[in-house]
């Protein structure tokens, strides 16, 4: 029996690429082959280079959301073409297992694999299928989600998996370690506070306002993003924050277990990685969804959480800075209302992310 090939269509946001890619290395570890597609210069590429996977581009737009007929026509245009290289790439690299996870390159990879005979997967993250996964839902063996808000769809052919989340978490970090690294009392009510990768300036805004009134009675880690940092870093100085020694600005940190660690409260975009995150730690959060994500996605993820009492979700409506104003006031004076948030992701039937790759593999091996 020959080696096993899988070809994995993902890439576009970490709540997309990140599901294939631990797939793939867990499936490396069982003696797996695998080949991603990917949309044209996606930012995956570099990850996938150096995990030494190899990768085929498709040059695939997303479906367009405007009534334009050229855009359409183009839409068209590349959808074939990127179908008719997904179908010669099934000819030439014969995979046993086809798995989409969401991006909009998934579609014509799982509608070529399924017209090929190949058996096709596919993982939503989301607690909403996005278009792409909607479509491929109808023909694959199996859909994978990681909410249980998407088991509604496609009811008998879904499997809990929940989306996986980097082996960094594996390793517990204690608070007070990461206070002190951080320069922060370990003592003190702490904020951790980030956006995503679409951005997240009204909720920086909206958060520094908060913390001025706030200052003397919290600390924070503020993850502005490399857009956004010069002016975060004005508004600091603005503000009276900066070079407080409780209010810690960065553009960007990878050592995010560690940060979570030092959190007495999350406050952050509702993205599928950030909510796996969440339900790994069981730290209470204030989402905050991206008002302009696909289809509502993140208010469907944020919801998942708060509507079994693990979060809150605030969004931006015209009352947005004086909600989260209050829902931080909330949490930082009713200590009690945290410690109860984190006791209720037990109840909140999501699987632990460190979980996830392995039960994905079994599923494409069909254990």
């Amino acid at each position: 029996m020959g080696v096993k090939r899988i070809l994995i269509a993902s890439g576009g946001t970490g709540g997309h690429f990140y599901p294939g890619f631990a797939l793939a290395a867990e499936l490396r570890r069982r003696g797996w082959q695998t080949v991603f597609l990917v949309k044209k210069e996606d930012i995956a590429r570099p990850a996938l280079e150096e995990a030494d996977f190899p990768y085929t581009e498709l040059d695939m737009v997303s479906l367009p959301r405007s009534l334009n007929p050229l855009a359409h026509l183009r839409f068209l245009l590349k959808f074939a073409g990127s179908l008719l290289l997904a179908r010669r790439i099934m000819k030439d690299y014969r995979p046993d297992a086809v798995v989409g996870t969401g991006s909009y390159v998934a579609f014509p990879a799982a509608l070529a694999g399924w017209l090929a005979g190949i058996p096709v997967y596919i993982h939503e993250s989301n607690a909403k299928f996005g278009l792409g996964n909607y479509l491929a839902g109808f023909f694959c063996r199996k859909a994978a989600i990681g909410l249980p808000a998407a088991q509604d769809l496609f009811a008998g052919k879904t499997a809990l998996t929940g989306t996986p989340i980097r082996a960094a978490f594996a390793a517990p970090v204690r608070r007070a370690e990461a206070c002190l690294a951080l320069g922060l009392d370990h003592k003190k009510f702490t904020v951790l506070v980030f956006g995503g990768s679409q951005g997240a300036r009204r909720l920086n805004a909206a958060f520094i306002r908060a913390a001025h009134s706030l200052k003397n009675d919290i600390q924070a880690v503020h993850i502005a993003g490399r857009r956004d940092y010069e002016s975060v870093k004005a508004a600091y100085e603005t503000a009276g924050l900066a070079g407080l020694p409780g209010f810690k600005l960065f553009d960007y940190r990878e050592d995010m277990p560690a940060l979570y660690a030092a959190a007495d409260v999350v406050i952050a975009r509702s993205g599928a990685s950030t909510v796996a995150e969440l339900v790994h730690l069981r730290k209470p959060a204030i989402l905050v969804p991206l008002p302009s994500s696909a289809g509502g996605h993140q208010k469907a993820n944020a919801l998942a959480l708060s509507q079994k009492g693990a979060a809150v979700c605030v969004e931006e409506g015209p009352d947005f800075d004086a909600e989260l104003d209050a829902a931080l006031r909330r949490l930082l004076g009713e200590p009690e209302q945290a410690a109860a948030m984190a006791e209720r992701f037990a109840q909140a039937g999501i699987p632990d992310g460190l979980e996830a790759a392995p039960a994905l593999a079994d599923l494409v091996e069909g254990k």
